[in-house]
């Protein structure tokens, strides 16, 4: 494997990651609507909901950059020079890599979200509402979509590393 190849494939791998971990920022956006009926004014919620826009704008550069334009951050970087030899010795091919990254990367989606949404789910039920007046409905959701993609990493990880690859 050459050292070029060695880095693309640790770039994109970071890049899955920063991808599955920025989908908490849509809780968080609607989130912000609840500071209407508090002491919040307009012009607060308007700085926030800014801020959380530019989050998810520069969260999006930053991903697309790591996932397709991989070879870029390796010349700018440098990360490829400076090394004696030019192959290291792995006979893995890069889908692979990839495909075994979106593996773990989705059980540890699911490792991190079953706890939180059985315990929201307990706490629902407990206090015997309706959903839409459930105060925490929107992390509820959020848990059970996150354990969906999970599911769907376990489940698809290499036509994902297919897509990554071919870009």
């Amino acid at each position: 494997m050459l050292i070029k190849t060695f880095w693309t494939i640790v770039i994109k791998i970071i890049g899955l990651w920063l991808l599955f971990n920025c989908i908490s920022i849509l809780p968080q956006f609607y989130s912000t609507l609840s500071f209407i009926n508090g002491s919040l004014d307009t012009a607060s919620l308007a700085t926030v909901w800014f801020i959380l826009c530019a989050a998810i704008v520069i969260y999006f550069i930053v991903i697309r950059l790591f996932l397709f334009k991989s070879q870029w951050i390796i010349d700018k970087l440098q990360l490829a020079h400076h090394f004696t030899e030019e192959r290291i010795e792995l006979n893995v091919k890069a889908t692979t890599v990839l495909t075994i990254a979106s593996i773990i990367m989705g059980g540890l989606i699911i490792v991190e979200s079953i706890p939180h949404f059985c315990e929201g789910l307990f706490r629902f039920f407990q206090q015997k509402l309706l959903f839409k007046e459930y105060g925490d409905a929107n992390w509820l959701i959020y848990h059970f979509i996150k354990i969906i993609i999970g599911y769907l990493l376990l489940t698809n990880g290499e036509q994902i590393a297919k897509y990554i690859d071919k870009k």
